[in-house]
């Protein structure tokens, strides 16, 4: 499979050791860097992008990333630096804001959870005509695993034990619809500039 943007790696790895830096300082940065309710009504609107970067524990970022790199490997032909930055700067306002206008009793948030799911949906709509049978099967595992995180009895604290928190479920769908609405608007972009001859 050909690597669609050879820096691709280099930005990715960039990202993953700043989030390798927060993760080992987690105790002095996460105060500052976590989205925190009131903190943003109050203006500080940094928390809605900076809380993706930030995590609860090294086991918290290594969950994380080993998903991000997962996904940057099987999905190099897809994506390159601009998609890898539009990914995390239009999906990563768009869950923060549904933090703020949705979930309004959601107090604090820190994790990449939530931006992986938009990456994953992303991918596998903008890859769709590759590969039509394996991308739907994959989309219906995703979308069956969101209905199945927000069925009642489910256990969001089977992670617990090693990241010291919850899993919030609500991020995971909030960032599946952001990857959604994210591929279509590029498919659509790609759609217009196409030549009329083509």
């Amino acid at each position: 499979m050909p690597v669609r943007d050879p820096k691709l790696f280099i930005h990715a790895a960039l990202l993953i050791i700043l989030m390798a830096v927060l993760a080992w300082a987690h105790g002095a940065v996460n105060p500052w860097l976590r989205y925190d309710r009131a903190a943003v009504l109050g203006g500080q609107v940094w928390r809605l992008w900076t809380c993706h970067l930030a995590h609860l524990n090294g086991w918290h970022y290594l969950l994380n990333t080993s998903g991000l790199v997962l996904m940057l490997f099987i999905f190099r032909d897809l994506l390159d630096r601009v998609r890898l930055w539009l990914w995390f700067t239009l999906c990563g306002l768009g869950v923060g804001l549904a933090f703020v206008f949705i979930d309004t009793g959601l107090d604090w948030y820190v994790g990449l959870s939530g931006l992986l799911q938009s990456l994953l949906v992303m991918c596998l709509l903008l890859g769709w005509r590759g590969h039509p049978l394996l991308h739907s099967l994959v989309l219906m595992a995703v979308i069956g695993r969101l209905f199945w995180e927000h069925s009642p009895g489910y256990d969001t604290g089977y992670l617990e034990p090693w990241i010291h928190a919850p899993v919030y479920v609500n991020a995971h769908l909030y960032g599946a619809i952001m990857g959604a609405a994210l591929a279509a608007g590029m498919l659509f972009w790609q759609l217009i500039k196409r030549p009329a001859w083509q």
